[in-house]
């Protein structure tokens, strides 16, 4: 299963790859067909039936988490009692979620009708619809991903996530140039999304050989699981609060051109926070294993150190570069209209930058059945969330809510909670603080350099971000090799290279 790991994770890099090119470019090609206000209009009526993915209640963690548990510790019926019994609350959640999904859209104008024309509400009404079926069948088809992640198959995962991300806009793209609009982009965003939940079925079924059948309520199981799940149910809706929540405040209170400024901004956060999954996408089964192996807090607090290492070298070149070349990049990409976009970027991804080298831990205290006081911190961030961004959406617009979202994640997701892994979970955050404070120290070297040289030879557009994004990642590619690196790092960047050469040769 170490390879597993270590490809999934070379994959997950190949798809932020992928992903962050056709994201780009495909949301340049719709602002410019689409417009502001329809891509706005796409984007929150996206928003609000997100909020139903919520509603699996943390059980599909709680299946990764209690499956890898189980086929570590050989209780086979055990995990097929699991399977059974959740396939069947699955497809109730959707259900469930279709009849919410419907009040919802059927009550549109009530929510927003002061801030949209009629024609954009009887377009979000057809979106809402669509998402709203999709999510319905995501919710009855998603134990089978959650089956396959549980079995450490991360390259199958990976391969379908790649898949997804290059289909999307491969479709959508023709249709755009001959006119196709917000509607057309969910129907083919949802047929996407079900093509790759029936390729999960069929993996599970054909190639790992689970059938998966109803084999009896045990209430025992379904106890332990919800016990276990609840907390991390609480956190995903505090999630879904902090990233979503804004483009709906913005929405009622500033109408669907600041929606879509703010939408952009999160694009581009979206996009650096999800280079921390690479690597903890992939570590919650072991862990899980490790766990219920007994396995002494060392073991573990050296893999996390590892895994925030690695996490730091990527997150903070991105981020550093897009302090340099972000906002030449926003007014190419998005256009003057949305030049704000780079300073809500530039908040939100210094809220998140520490919390996103530190996911590790996350997964260490899901496995260890210590995640109830991370999500109760977070639920109560969250309300601070909300009542701080409110007052300032209304005065600033995006920036405003921007600046409470970074705000209330400082608080909580740095200074509490680092607080509690070191006290209460066995995880060693004096040993993050020491090799993350020695990292950056260096690793900032590049940026005030190539910052220095931008005041001496400016550039403007495109050339800017191309020539100095350049010049940045070979200077900090540099820099952490020579100067940051340990042995064991030195040598994955070593092996990589040796094998690329081989294939080559």
């Amino acid at each position: 299963m170490i390879d597993q790991r270590r490809t999934g994770a070379l994959l997950s890099y190949v798809y932020i790859i992928v992903n962050t090119l056709t994201v780009l470019l495909y949301q340049k090609v719709i602002l410019a067909t689409l417009g502001e206000s329809e891509f706005g209009l796409y984007q929150l009526a996206a928003s609000i039936i997100n909020y139903m993915s919520v509603m699996d209640l943390g059980f599909n963690n709680g299946i990764v988490t209690y499956t890898a548990k189980y086929r570590a510790t050989d209780r086979e019926g055990d995990m097929q009692k699991l399977h059974g019994m959740f396939k069947m609350i699955f497809w109730g959640i959707g259900l469930v979620a279709v009849l919410i999904g419907t009040v919802i859209t059927l009550n549109v104008e009530r929510f927003f009708g002061s801030s949209m024309t009629a024609a954009e509400i009887g377009k979000a009404r057809i979106i809402m619809a669509v998402l709203t079926v999709n999510m319905g069948l995501t919710f009855g088809l998603s134990i089978y991903n959650a089956i396959i992640v549980a079995c450490e198959r991360f390259v199958f995962v990976k391969i379908v996530t790649i898949l997804r991300s290059i289909l999307n806009p491969l479709i959508m793209l023709p249709l755009l140039l001959v006119g196709g609009d917000s509607v057309t982009m969910v129907i083919v965003l949802s047929g996407v999304n079900v093509l790759c939940l029936f390729l999960n079925w069929a993996y599970s079924r054909y190639k790992l050989g689970i059938n998966v059948r109803f084999r009896g309520f045990d209430k025992l199981i379904f106890g332990e699981i919800f016990s276990y799940s609840i907390f991390i149910f609480l956190a995903e809706i505090v999630d879904k609060v902090n990233w979503s929540v804004d483009q709906i405040i913005l929405g009622v209170v500033k109408g669907t051109k600041e929606v879509a400024v703010y939408s952009v901004a999160a694009t581009y956060n979206q996009l650096v926070t999800g280079l921390s999954g690479c690597i903890s996408g992939v570590m919650l089964p072991g862990i899980a294993a490790m766990v219920a192996r007994r396995e002494d807090d060392k073991r573990i607090n050296d893999l996390f150190i590892k895994s925030s290492r690695i996490q730091t070298y990527t997150i903070f070149m991105v981020f550093c570069g897009f302090v340099l070349v972000g906002r030449s990049f926003t007014l190419w990409h998005a256009g003057n209209d949305c030049v704000n976009a780079y300073y809500v970027a530039l908040i939100l991804m210094g809220g998140a930058l520490i919390p996103i080298t530190q996911t590790v831990a996350i997964s260490i205290i899901k496995a260890k059945d210590k995640f109830r006081f991370r999500a109760i911190l977070l639920a109560a961030m969250a309300l601070v969330n909300v009542g701080v961004s409110i007052p300032l959406a209304m005065s600033f617009g995006s920036v405003g809510s921007a600046i409470g979202t970074a705000g209330a994640l400082i608080v909580a997701n740095i200074i509490i909670i680092n607080i509690y892994y070191q006290k209460f979970c066995g995880i060693d955050m004096v040993r993050y603080w020491k090799n993350f404070l020695k990292m950056i120290v260096k690793l900032v070297i590049p940026a005030v350099v190539v910052a220095g040289i931008k005041l001496l030879f400016p550039l403007t557009g495109l050339m800017d971000v191309i020539v100095y994004g350049a010049v940045y990642v070979m200077l900090y590619s540099a820099v952490a090799y020579f100067l940051v690196m340990n042995s064991f790092e030195k040598e994955l960047i070593n092996k990589f290279v040796r094998k690329l050469l081989k294939s080559h040769g």
